[in-house]
Formats: structure tokens, sequence, C-alpha cells
């Protein structure tokens, strides 16, 4: 083979390569310019692109400190003088007058005419009943506690508070039975009644021949209760107890609606059950104080001295009973506290050792989430708060007026001349984390 023929050949050769290297030096530069050009865009995607917002809203923020504590009440203990069957006149937690006879007691020979009386009774109520099946429709009042007590199945039951269910349970009977007597009572028409009437009176007045009527020491409210009345927890020992004495007593911290072991607490008027002689089976407790005697944080019980008006938030009761407090001693790190309160005191006859609150104060303003604040200043109560106006993050320094938990009040700063400052209904994002001034929120 001749040179010329052998260079013919190796120029191709050099050619075809040179080519190539052309051809994946292009795709780099374009790889290059996309990932400069969209990467950017990209990342804005993938991590702004879902940024949680809120909107602004007046709200009541509660400024309160736990505490552990027990209720403690001017009562008498009710004890039977022998064996036989109580049948109250009222309810538990019912207000009766002074010389007022709430309960009698009866034999246990008598109790085939208490059931004779129960039967007839209910079979008269029944009968009325089911003669005037209107009548349910012409009580609003008494449909407006049903639904009252109806409502609140559905959060008990998902918190699985078993003593609070059995309490609706008792309440809803006695609406029925009280509702069903009134009917019976408010009907004119009753003469095809009137012989088991007859008959009803007559064995009333057969069992109360022999009966013991129980009469109230003093004018107050009458809770069914099978538990003596602890000494230690009484008005007169306030300034002898002990920590130990305020804190719960079992491990599993006992829920503010858990009813005691005898079960009398449900009782309703008329409902009969039995006792021992000496047995405690009522308490009669003065309605017009009670003290709350409890343990607090030293830290937190600083905010409040002797005199000071605070209110108790207890799980189980929906209204704030207001309260005064009378007396503030710091241990080292725990601080007694006691209270004292004369309105709602109903509403804690059935308890005893409770975790509740103390609220100190409710201030009302705009409502924000603790982690929505950016760039906090403790000294001066100040941070950042990033609203979204116009798809882009403003960012608006702000005064925290108060903080409890994980919500705080904010407000525009004091003397502030802004013409657009943070106001109701402005939305904000709920974690500012590396959100910028001016960045694009969609």
């Amino acid at each position: 083979m001749s040179t010329e023929d052998k260079a013919m050949r190796r120029k191709p050769e050099r050619k075809l390569v040179r080519k190539k290297r052309q051809k994946g030096g292009v795709a780099r530069v374009l790889l290059v310019l996309f990932a400069l050009l969209y990467l950017p865009a990209l990342w804005s995607w993938l991590f702004h692109g879902s940024i949680e917002t809120g909107i602004l809203d007046n709200g009541l923020l509660e400024l309160k400190i736990p505490a552990s504590g027990v209720f403690i009440r001017e009562e008498t203990a009710i004890i039977s003088p022998r064996d036989g069957i109580i049948i109250p006149k009222v309810g538990s937690s019912e207000r009766v007058p002074n010389k007022y006879e709430f309960a009698m007691l009866i034999d246990e020979t008598s109790r085939l005419t208490l059931q004779k009386i129960e039967e007839l009774e209910e079979d008269i109520i029944r009968q009325v009943a089911e003669s005037y099946p209107g009548s349910l429709e012409q009580d609003p009042e008494f449909r407006e506690q049903v639904q009252n007590e109806a409502s609140k199945l559905s959060s008990l039951a998902a918190n699985k508070n078993l003593p609070a269910l059995k309490g609706i349970k008792s309440a809803l009977e006695r609406l029925l039975y009280q509702r069903n007597k009134e009917v019976f009572q408010g009907q004119g028409d009753r003469l095809y009644l009137q012989n088991e009437k007859d008959e009803l009176e007559k064995l009333k007045q057969n069992l109360s021949l022999n009966a013991t009527m129980i009469q109230s020491e003093f004018s107050g409210l009458v809770v069914w209760d099978d538990q003596p009345v602890d000494e230690k927890y009484r008005f007169e020992n306030i300034g002898l107890l002990t920590p130990d004495d305020l804190a719960l007593q079992n491990s599993e911290k006992l829920k503010n609606g858990d009813a005691k072991d005898g079960g009398l607490g449900l009782i309703r008027a008329e409902e009969a059950f039995s006792v021992k002689k000496d047995q405690t089976f009522a308490r009669l407790v003065s309605n017009e104080k009670s003290w709350f005697v409890c343990t607090a944080d030293s830290k937190r019980a600083e905010r409040i001295k002797a005199g000071n008006s605070v209110s108790l938030k207890l799980e189980d009761v929906e209204q704030l009973i207001p309260g005064t407090v009378e007396s503030v001693q710091p241990m080292g790190d725990i601080t007694t506290v006691v209270v004292s309160f004369n309105r709602l005191v109903e509403k804690t006859v059935h308890l005893r050792q409770v975790q509740a609150d103390l609220v100190v104060e409710s201030i009302e303003g705009l409502k924000i989430p603790v982690r929505s604040l950016a760039n906090r200043n403790t000294r001066d109560n100040t941070a950042d708060v990033i609203l979204v106006r116009l798809n882009r993050a403003v960012v608006k320094r702000i005064a925290v007026v108060a903080e409890q938990d994980t919500f705080a009040v904010i407000d525009t700063l004091e003397g502030s001349s802004e013409t657009d400052p943070v106001s109701i209904f402005d939305i904000y994002v709920v974690n500012p984390k590396n959100i910028e001034e001016g960045q694009v929120i969609e």
C-alpha cells in the first residue's frame, strides 16, 4: 500500500473523533444552562410552594397557673341511725332550707310496700304520657335541657370519661322522670286514673307511719355521698394542711369528674337506696362560701397576691368560678394558695382533690400561635410577624401583649405611625422560618 493511501484512510478517523467531542460538549453546556435557569424555580416549588398561612382574628387568652389542691367546705355528715332504706326527697346538690325534711328512713320490712308504690307510680305516669304524647312538643325548656345533656356525649365518649357518661345518663333519667310527673300533675282530665291515685296515696301514708324523717340542721346543699367527711379537710384545719395533703392521692391523676366508689352522687329524688346503722349516706354543705387550697409553682405564683381576683377553671365544669385570693405562702419551689368563692358552690360539692387552673387574667386581642413570631426580643416584648399582602411576604414589627402556652396576643407597636399596621383578618405565615421580605407566597 502506498503512502498516499494510508494518509487518506487516517484523515476520516481524525475527523470522526472530532465530531464526537463537539457533540458531548454541547450537551454539557445545555445541561448547565438548564440547571442555572430552572433549578431555582424547582427549589422554590419544592420548599416554598406549600407555605402554611392563617388568618388573624380576635380571641381570648387566659393567663393561668396550673395548681393541684383540695376543696374545703363547711359541711356536716348525715349518718343513718339504724339499718333501713333511705328515700330522698331532693336530688343531689339541691338546696334545702333550715329544718327541711329532705329524706325519709324506712325499715327493710317496708320494701314490698315501696316496690308497689314505685310500680304503681310508674304505671300512672306511663298511662298519662301515652295519653298525651303531644305534651313533650309543647315544652321547649325540656327539649333544651335534653339537648344540652346530649351535646356533651360526643366529647366525653372520645375522652372515654365513663364516670361523666354515667352522670349524663342519670341527668337524662331525672329530666324524663320530672317531665312525666309534670305532665301527670298538669292534666285536668284524670278521672280515669282516680282509683290508681287513691291506692297510691294510701300506700304512701302506710309507708310514712313508721318512717324516720331526716331534717337539715341548716340551709345548704344536700349531697348524696357514702364517703365519711375527713376531719383533715374541715375549714378550721386549713392552716394545718401540708403540700402532701394537697397533692392528688393516686398516680393516675384522678379526673375532676370521677365518681366516688359509693356512686350515691347520681341519686335523684325518690330513688331509694339501702343503708346500714352509723353509715354516712349524705353531706349537708353550706352554700355561702367554699375554699380551694392548692399548691403551684412558686415562679408562676409570683403573679398573684392576697386580695387579687382569680377564677377557677375545672375540667368538667363549663363556667369559670370567680374567687378571691385569701393568702399566698411561698414554700421553696412551691407556693400554697388559698382561694375563697361564694358562687357556683353546687358545681364543686362532688369534688375533693383536683387539678385546676387559676385564671389570673383574661386578655382579648389579636391571637396568634407563638411559633408564628420571629426575631423575638424578650426585653421589650416585641417580635416580627410575616404577613402576606399581594402574594408577597411583608414583615411587621409588633408588640407581644401576653403569652400563655402556645398562643400570644399581639398589637401594633406603641407610637407607631404605620399607615397599614397589622390588623384583624390579615393573612400571616404560620412558620416564618426561612421566609424573607418580598418573597412570593401563593
